[in-house]
């Protein structure tokens, strides 16, 4: 009997085991905070003239993002900037706020002006960003931080920042961070899928599958793999207007925090190739090829 006992106690543990399940959203106490930082390595290789050229554009930016109030289906957050860097050399722009020993000045400082400015957003609990307010509040700040007292200046230097940062672009960026959960439970090699826009540089759609890999009893692994590709409309870059026609790919892995529901890791590499077709000041198709990877490191209080 107590052999028996102990083989049905075995059998069951094992079925537990294997039909393991979870629940992944967003699940946040008031006053969590939650700090983050995005590094973006890029290189784009464009030909021009039968002649390629290699350009690296890097970026990173730190993040402190507060949770102001828990609603019944969301979360009224507040984000502000802490830290902000970029190198690209052929811009004659290289910046670093965490590693500075002296004032920025020229675009620099207009980049670092976004440092300690903040803005608000509702965040749905599976991921996905229903508004954000304050931008016009934190164009106000940034302004402020560049000392431009002439509200001509400041007027000018507030239209040009926008094209970076507004209500769409903001949202694109934050996308980075947040993942789209399933409204349901999840097995390991469990899949689910999500379809996103964002808008910065210009209008892609991005369609993502996300896989269970693995997880624990604090954290989740999630596999992801996105198609690319441009949609329609054109851009102005440069004093020149193109039209981008563009698909890539990309994948990585990300690790979730599981009672929270938020990215306390991610590494993810992309590929996006086509061409850009310039219609003006001149007609002109120019090969593109943008290589990169990106990292997210968080951290929850």
């Amino acid at each position: 009997m107590k052999k028996l006992l102990s083989l049905t106690t075995l059998l069951v543990i094992m079925a537990t085991s294997t039909h393991a399940q979870i629940k992944l959203s967003y699940n946040l106490d008031e006053n969590t905070i939650y700090n983050s930082k995005v590094t973006i390595d890029q290189t784009i290789a464009q030909t021009m003239m039968g002649q390629t050229q290699n350009i690296q554009n890097d970026q990173g930016y730190g993040v402190t993002i507060t949770v102001e109030k828990k609603n019944t289906d969301s979360y009224s957050l507040s984000m502000m900037y802490n830290s902000i860097m970029i190198n690209s050399p052929k811009a004659g722009l290289t910046y670093d706020s965490e590693t500075a020993t002296s004032e920025p000045t020229g675009p620099a400082k207009a980049l670092s002006s976004v440092i300690g400015t903040e803005f608000s957003f509702e965040l749905n609990k599976d991921g996905s960003v229903s508004s954000v307010s304050g931008i016009q509040a934190m164009l106000d700040s940034m302004a402020a931080n560049m000392g431009l007292a002439d509200e001509a200046q400041a007027s000018a230097f507030k239209a040009q920042i926008s094209a970076q940062y507004n209500e769409e672009a903001v949202k694109s960026q934050m996308k980075r961070t947040l993942v789209i959960y399933p409204d349901k439970e999840l097995n390991k090699g469990d899949t689910w899928s999500a379809d996103e826009s964002v808008t910065t540089p210009f209008t892609m759609n991005i369609q993502t599958t996300y896989e269970l890999a693995d997880f624990d009893d604090k954290t989740a692994t999630i596999n992801v793999s996105s198609n690319i590709f441009s949609e329609e409309g054109s851009i102005t870059m440069g004093g020149a207007t193109m039209t981008p026609d563009l698909s890539g790919v990309q994948s990585g892995t990300i690790v979730v925090d599981k009672k929270t529901g938020l990215v306390l890791s991610a590494n993810m590499e992309q590929l996006v190739s086509g061409v850009m077709n310039m219609t003006s000041p001149q007609e002109m198709e120019i090969p593109i090829e943008i290589s990169g990877t990106s990292t997210i490191e968080g951290s929850i209080k």
